[in-house]
């Protein structure tokens, strides 16, 4: 807490992108006049998005992986920390208690906080209560957005929308400071360099 005056404080949380939809919404009895009917894809295939805000003024940064690798993650702690350097100020990343964001479960985590001892910190939520980051409210209005009920037949087009939506994410910062809430919930593990 005595790091908060002078760090930027992001949130962290990956997302599945399915290209078979998710269906809501769409109940009705089988063999009723109207029943919907929905197109899926034959194999399903993901991916995974990457989303990371800043707490305080909303700002996005958002990208997308074949899996939930701790590549990606450590990606976009380096894309948070520079933003947070040039601004003369260091980096507090609130993240799920994946073993992959953690230290003692990645050498590539354990790394990255090494090569920037002082200037980047992890907090993880509990593994309890994984919802605690506010980052999930944000994606949720992912998931209506891109993955609920879409007609995409192309992994492409669902990729293309991805993107999209993350530019959407990125260019309005008082939306995604709507969806995250204002103030932080007390994390369970501090991790720093």
């Amino acid at each position: 807490m005595a790091q908060l005056p002078g760090a930027d404080l992001y949130l962290q949380d990956e997302i599945q992108f399915d290209l078979h939809p998710t269906l809501t919404r769409v109940w009705s009895r089988k063999g009723r006049r109207g029943q919907r009917r929905v197109e899926a894809p034959g194999q399903n295939q993901k991916v995974h998005g990457f989303g990371i805000v800043d707490w305080r003024e909303g700002w996005f940064d958002g990208l997308i992986a074949p899996g939930r690798t701790v590549a990606a993650f450590c990606e976009q702690l380096q894309a948070a920390l520079a933003r947070s350097q040039a601004r003369g100020r260091t980096a507090i990343v609130l993240a799920d208690n994946l073993r992959t964001h953690t230290p003692q479960g990645s050498l590539k985590v354990r790394r990255l906080l090494a090569h920037y001892a002082g200037q980047l910190t992890i907090v993880c939520t509990p593994a309890y209560d994984p919802d605690r980051n506010p980052i999930e409210q944000l994606c949720r209005v992912s998931r209506r957005t891109v993955t609920h009920n879409h007609q995409r037949t192309s992994m492409d087009t669902l990729v293309q929308d991805v993107q999209a939506h993350f530019r959407d994410l990125q260019s309005n910062r008082d939306r995604v400071l709507g969806h995250i809430g204002s103030h932080c919930t007390h994390p369970c593990q501090v991790y720093d360099a």
